[in-house]
């Protein structure tokens, strides 16, 4: 094993925090649907059309940071001389392996004073279908197969990955 490690909590928990801007205006949103319809003359039982958008109002709002600290609980990241493991998932974690010789270049992405992805892109015009190696990091990195995410020190980890590659190709 050449690294192993975690996301930073705080940049990974986070990183989704424009949702719960939309989330709190829908929350007011709902809420005064809710008021317009107690306080009219509407039949009572049009308060239940807002349940289900209340309910995905205060996820949008809150919840979400509950499923990804779940989530980055149960993340990880390993390099070893020959690949790359990544734990991942919310609910039920599983673990993705992939040589470190069939994976593209690293594109270092800062994210603050020492904090950063190391995302495996493939060159410009290429890419990668469902089989083999595919894996999107859901939420929002469009574009990017693999990566490591919130990091610390991903240059240093970038050094690493790169030297293990070239030490697999001797």
């Amino acid at each position: 094993m050449l690294w192993r490690g975690k996301p930073v909590w705080k940049a990974f928990v986070f990183r989704t925090w424009p949702l719960t801007i939309f989330g709190a205006v829908l929350v007011v949103a709902v809420l005064w649907y809710e008021g317009l319809v107690f306080t009219t003359e509407l039949a009572d039982i049009m308060a239940f059309v807002g349940l289900p958008f209340i309910l995905i109002a205060f996820y949008m709002a809150i919840g979400h940071f509950l499923v990804t600290a779940r989530e980055w609980r149960n993340t990880e990241y390993l390099v070893s001389e020959r690949q790359v493991l990544i734990q991942h998932g919310i609910f039920r974690p599983s673990v993705a392996m992939y040589s470190l010789l069939g994976m593209p270049h690293t594109l270092l992405e800062m994210h603050g004073e020492g904090v950063g992805n190391i995302m495996f892109k493939p060159p410009d015009g290429e890419g990668y279908g469902p089989q083999p190696g595919y894996q999107t990091m859901w939420p929002y990195t469009p574009d990017y197969v693999l990566g490591f995410l919130y990091i610390e020190q991903p240059d240093k980890v970038q050094q690493i990955i790169e030297k293990a590659r070239l030490g697999g190709r001797r």
